[in-house]
């Protein structure tokens, strides 16, 4: 059986800070909703963010 603890990544980081993974597709969704921009907690480009919460863009959710 592989050992699947060498490559786990953790969501939330050392300092205490998490981070939402989403593919393009899955952005692009949620970027393209009128609403997304009418609010001020929500960036489309970088450093991206919804919610107030930082986005990093993966290529599928089995990345990392």
């Amino acid at each position: 059986m592989p050992d699947l603890v060498s490559d786990f990544r953790r969501e939330r980081q050392d300092d205490g800070s998490v981070a939402l993974h989403f593919t393009p597709a899955e952005w692009r969704v949620l970027i393209e909703d009128r609403s997304f921009l009418s609010q001020p907690d929500n960036h489309y480009s970088l450093p991206r963010r919804w919610m107030g919460v930082p986005v990093e863009i993966v290529p599928d959710h089995g990345f990392g």
